[in-house]
């Protein structure tokens, strides 16, 4: 029975990827020599996977008897957007208090003493 390996994060790739080497009892070094690169390489690849070149991928996929399945996944339907909201009126500018001669400031004015210039 085919197992699944569901990828959706590079985390989750690094992991199958060094899981599937050791299932086949490979070294990083010998999976190395199959696809053509060192092990440092595989190191880097299992280190950092979404940095490989697809063309490397494909190849430690398939000595690894892998293959790449995409599968679309179902979309749950598109809720109904929230009924928009009548624009609220715009408030009336406010009104600038009119100083009636009760409220308006009183002013001193200093006068001089008769006799002081």
């Amino acid at each position: 029975m085919a197992a699944t390996l569901p990828v959706r994060f590079p985390d989750q790739l690094r992991q199958h990827l060094r899981a599937l080497r050791k299932r086949h009892g490979l070294t990083q070094a010998q999976l190395g020599a199959r696809i053509g690169v060192s092990q440092a390489r595989i190191a880097e690849i299992e280190a950092n996977p979404g940095l490989v070149n697809f063309e490397q991928l494909m190849k430690l996929l398939s000595v690894l008897h892998v293959t790449l399945t995409l599968q679309e996944e179902a979309v749950a339907p598109a809720a109904t957007p929230p009924p928009v909201r009548a624009a609220k009126a715009p408030k009336p500018p406010r009104r600038q208090h009119q100083a009636t001669p009760a409220s308006r400031p009183t002013t001193l004015v200093a006068r001089p003493k008769k006799g002081s210039w």
